[in-house]
């Protein structure tokens, strides 16, 4: 951004201190100059581009384990289907391992959940990051492993985000660990160091890291085999879109309106469309000329595909996941707009403060550290004014009007990044006590610093941190190894099992050996790499498990949906089943879960006891499978067909085998559908 720039307000921003990295100048041919630039293309990352990155990962993870406290109990805990000590006699994978194995009953369960969840709203904020993304590896890990059966390409891709930015410094900007190492490298006191804004420095400088080019090319690996191995004939005639959309099991309500008003060949404009940008979008990923420029594009067009597929189908996270990684993509290039665009809207200040107040003097050490824009001035009030405003709160606006106490909060918070409409919203909630501190601030200062625990800074003359220690710069310079080995160690590991789990890799190609440390490293946190969505065709049939139970009373009874059995995939006027659900009922008559029936039938038998409502006990069942096969385009619907799997009475030794250590059944292919 130039010096002069005109913000909004007509006032000009003479000043600058989120240094702008200078335009990189063409690099020699030479070796070197041919290395600095593809590890500035392939290996390096704006720090804010991954601060904005932990946001938005911590965000999504909190959103998706929230989801799971309402099926929690039948699928995760003792009460469900599934209880720990038969995951653990019949596992459903080799290398299994999870933390929800500890906890049985439902709230148990939830009170796990209920930390997960915490650990990742810390690691969205930003507290201790590096352990809140250890944490957050673990957990995810842990519950996507703790029942396989309805694990998805959500789960998966979420398990293979941490696991790649575990390596990276994701709290350098946006965090509380930012806002505490700047607050304890200067301590400022005057006015003079408030407006330097250049120390302490804003980490601008790119993170370069083998993390960085392993996550670029994971996903640009995902979308490349998506893309080769959609080679089905409705991919080929354009029918794709409308065989998904049949699908009830994941059509939303906007979908399953689309299917009907949308003509044949708007699906085929669509199902094209799709495989178009899932081509374009690792050619734009990995494009070496303008970088820059094509990431940003391919970051667009990957929003226009997930945001349209998420709207008719419902596949958990999957879209969001893939969509959170290209915010670490955003180059430079792409935060200098971002910042001329706020300074063009933002109005700034000058905040009056008392340098012999130690509240006074937090605010606007707090302001600095907020103010990224650079919009607010800081001035020192001198103690003798008479002006009881200024030893409260006091903030000039373009030098014409000044407000006092709350309203200078207000415009305050209207020159920083995030503007004042956030403060007004909390207005309800904060403006009493923060107007109670502010008069305390006129009255009381010395009271409010001892109450605050601030009466130590008015007495500081611009302290600084310690340098580190050459014991701790040998400590950081170990760790930055390590972790470049590890993410080495994963590039390995991944591009290997790439080759085994995809059909489009020619046999010749995929590796007849590797280490089984290698297998355990890819089975324990669920990091698989068979990228197949809806491919080679999508799904011609939708099915759902439907239980036909006679309770006590003499009704008939599913306590899958509380209502009585209707022989349909989707009975009219009934709910959709969720996600999980919805694996669960497609997944439970697949030959490899044969044995967990017994499971099932116990639960069906003790659902009363989960719910509790006692007049639902049954006693007897049988269960079937109900499956729809979706017509052509253009012909009619066929009824569902229904096959008996098992009753309350009568389970077939083969599909209920005594609980006993044996070889666990082949994991699930982490599939999107």
């Amino acid at each position: 951004m130039a010096f002069g720039q005109q913000a909004r307000g007509g006032t000009p921003v003479k000043r600058r201190f989120e240094l702008e990295p200078p335009a990189p100048a063409s690099a020699p041919s030479t070796v070197g100059g041919r290395w600095s630039g593809l590890r500035r293309r392939y290996a390096s990352a704006d720090p804010r581009s991954l601060g904005l990155f932990r946001v938005a990962l911590g965000a999504l993870l909190a959103v998706d384990v929230a989801l799971k406290f309402p099926d929690s109990a039948a699928h995760l805990s003792n009460s469900g289907w599934l209880p720990n000590h038969f995951a653990l006699f019949r596992p459903m994978s080799e290398h299994l391992f999870s933390v929800y194995f500890a906890f049985s009953s439902p709230r148990e369960v939830h009170f796990l959940l209920g930390l997960h969840v915490l650990v990742c709203l810390l690691l969205m904020v930003g507290y201790r990051t590096k352990v809140m993304q250890l944490l957050a590896l673990l957990l995810t890990t842990s519950l996507n492993s703790r029942n396989i059966l309805i694990e998805n390409g959500g789960s998966v891709v979420l398990n293979i985000l941490l696991a790649w930015t575990v390596f990276l410094p994701l709290g350098g900007r946006f965090s509380v660990d930012a806002l505490r190492a700047s607050w304890r490298a200067r301590q400022e006191t005057t006015a003079a160091t408030l407006n330097d804004r250049l120390d302490p420095p804003r980490r601008l400088a790119p993170v370069v890291s083998l993390a960085v080019t392993g996550l670029l090319l994971q996903w640009a690996t995902i979308y490349a085999f998506n893309a080769v191995q959609k080679n089905g004939v409705p991919w080929r005639d354009g029918t794709a879109v409308y065989y998904f959309l049949q699908q009830d099991r994941l059509v939303t309500w906007f979908g399953a309106w689309l299917r009907g008003v949308l003509p044949l060949g708007g699906m085929k404009l669509l199902t094209f469309a799709a495989l178009l940008i899932e081509t374009a979008l690792p050619v734009l990923l990995l494009s070496p000329w303008r970088p820059q420029l094509t990431r940003m594009l391919a970051f667009g067009l990957a929003i226009l595909l997930h945001v349209g597929i998420d709207s008719v189908l419902q596949l958990g996270s999957f879209s969001w996941a893939l969509l959170v990684a290209f915010v670490a993509f955003v180059p430079s290039e792409g935060w200098l707009v971002l910042r001329r665009y706020f300074i063009g809207r933002r109005t700034p200040c000058v905040l009056h403060f008392q340098p012999e107040s130690g509240a006074s003097l937090a605010l606007c050490r707090l302001v600095k550290r907020l103010d990224s824009l650079g919009l607010v001035t800081f001035r020192a009030v001198d103690e003798a004014s008479p002006n009881k405003a200024h030893k409260s709160l006091c903030v000039s606006v373009n030098g014409e009007k000044s407000q006092a106490g709350w309203e200078a909060l207000v415009a305050i918070t209207d020159a920083l990044w995030f503007g004042s409409r956030t403060l007004r919203l909390l207005g309800p909630l904060l403006r009493r006590p923060l107007e109670r501190r502010l008069a305390q601030l006129a009255t009381e200062p010395a009271e409010l610093d001892a109450e605050l625990g601030l009466e130590h800074l008015p007495a500081q003359d611009d302290a600084r941190a310690p340098e580190p220690s050459p014991a701790q710069q040998l400590w950081r310079q170990t760790r930055w190894s390590l972790g470049e080995a590890g993410a080495a160690l994963l590039l390995v590991i991944c591009a290997t099992q790439v080759l085994l789990d995809n059909q489009a890799v020619p046999s010749a190609l995929k590796p007849l050996h590797r280490p089984r440390l290698f297998e355990a490293l890819v089975a324990y946190p669920r990091i698989f790499q068979g990228w197949s969505m809806f491919a080679p065709e999508p799904p011609r049939s939708d099915g759902r498990l439907v239980i036909d139970g006679r309770t006590r009373d003499g009704r008939h009874f599913d306590p899958l949906t509380a209502a009585a059995p209707v022989f349909e995939v989707h009975p009219r006027g009934t709910p959709r089943t969720n996600l999980t659900w919805g694996y669960f009922h497609v997944r439970i008559v697949e030959e490899r879960f044969r044995i967990y029936w017994g499971g099932v039938r116990d639960f069906v038998m003790k659902h009363h006891q989960l719910t509790g409502r006692p007049d639902d006990e049954l006693v007897s069942f049988e269960a079937y499978y109900v499956t729809e096969t979706f017509p052509s385009p253009g012909a009619p619907r066929r009824p569902p067909e229904r096959r008996r799997l098992f009753s309350s009475s009568a389970l077939s030794a083969e599909s209920s085998p005594p609980p006993s250590k044996g070889k666990p059944t082949q994991a699930p292919e982490p599939r999107a559908q």
